[in-house]
Formats: structure tokens, C-alpha cells, sequence
């Protein structure tokens, strides 16, 4: 299939306190059911549809909401890469392909010294056409979750 030249890389950063960046890590390796407990507003459900959570090929079932409308997203985790805290998975179902041909997440946790780190996203991903939107809004959600992380962890240090 030919290519459309509409592929595109987004990416952001949020720095975050040392320990709430590896329960970043954490979370989205091992537990990412959690996430909708810390940000019910954002992810509503994760389940696990197949093999096991933080191993590739793995398939993870996500209900999230985004611009105020329920989504869906069947993701694979396509790698796992625990010295440089990176994971990536991969859309093979649900709405983000109603916009995309492909679609993928990569997160990233990067020291920055002895108390702050750096969680990346990038998203990859190729547009059906050129009227379709940049995802934004689905880069700043995925942000201020990890904002909300670093928040939850530091509450839970305290208690």
C-alpha cells in the first residue's frame, strides 16, 4: 500500500518528582487498571484481554474519554525496555482508526538528577487524510495524567 505522507510524530514532556516517575513507569507497565482509579475523568476501565500486563504482545482493552466523548482503544504492547523505562504499544482496535491508519504510544521516563524526571509521550501515528485533526487533546490528557500520578503518589507518601 502506498504511502499517504501523512505521517506524523507528537511529542511531550512533563517533568515529574523522582518517585512518582517510576510509579509512572509502574503503572503502565505492571498495573495500568489503576490509572483509572487516579484519573477517572480521563481512562474509565482497563482490562487485560490477553497475556500478561507489561509483557509484549500482550493485548491491553482501554475505555477512556476524550473532548467529552467516550472512546475505546485495543492496544498491543509491542515493547517493553526496563533499563531506559520506555513502553510501547500499539492501536489494533478502536476509535483513534476511525481518524489513523496506525497509531502508537510510546512513554518514556528520563532522570534529570536526583529529584525530578522527565516523563515522555510520543505518539506516531498517519493520518487518513489531511483534514484530520493533530491529537492534541489526546497529548495533553495523557500529560495531565501524569501530573495526576506524580499528585496520587506524593498523597500516598504522606499517609
Amino acid at each position: 500500500m502506498a504511502s499517504t505522507g501523512l505521517k506524523r510524530k507528537l511529542e511531550g514532556e512533563i517533568e515529574l518528582r523522582v518517585g512518582a516517575a517510576e510509579a509512572f513507569h509502574e503503572l503502565y507497565q505492571e498495573k495500568p487498571h489503576e490509572i483509572s482509579n487516579i484519573h477517572p475523568e480521563f481512562v474509565q476501565a482497563c482490562d487485560l484481554h490477553d497475556g500478561a500486563y507489561g509483557t509484549p504482545g500482550s493485548i491491553i482493552y482501554w475505555k477512556y474519554t476524550l473532548d467529552g466523548k467516550p472512546q475505546v482503544a485495543k492496544e498491543i504492547i509491542e515493547m517493553v525496555d526496563e533499563k531506559n523505562k520506555k513502553i510501547r504499544f500499539k492501536v489494533i482496535e478502536g476509535h483513534l482508526l476511525d481518524d489513523y491508519n496506525s497509531f502508537v504510544f510510546v512513554s518514556q521516563v528520563i532522570s534529570e538528577g536526583d529529584e525530578l524526571c522527565l516523563v515522555k509521550w510520543t505518539l506516531e501515528y498517519e493520518k487518513k487524510h489531511s483534514g484530520i485533526p493533530e491529537p492534541s487533546t489526546l497529548m495533553d490528557a495523557l500529560l495531565d495524567a501524569a501530573k495526576r500520578i506524580d499528585e496520587h503518589h506524593h498523597r500516598q507518601d504522606k499517609n
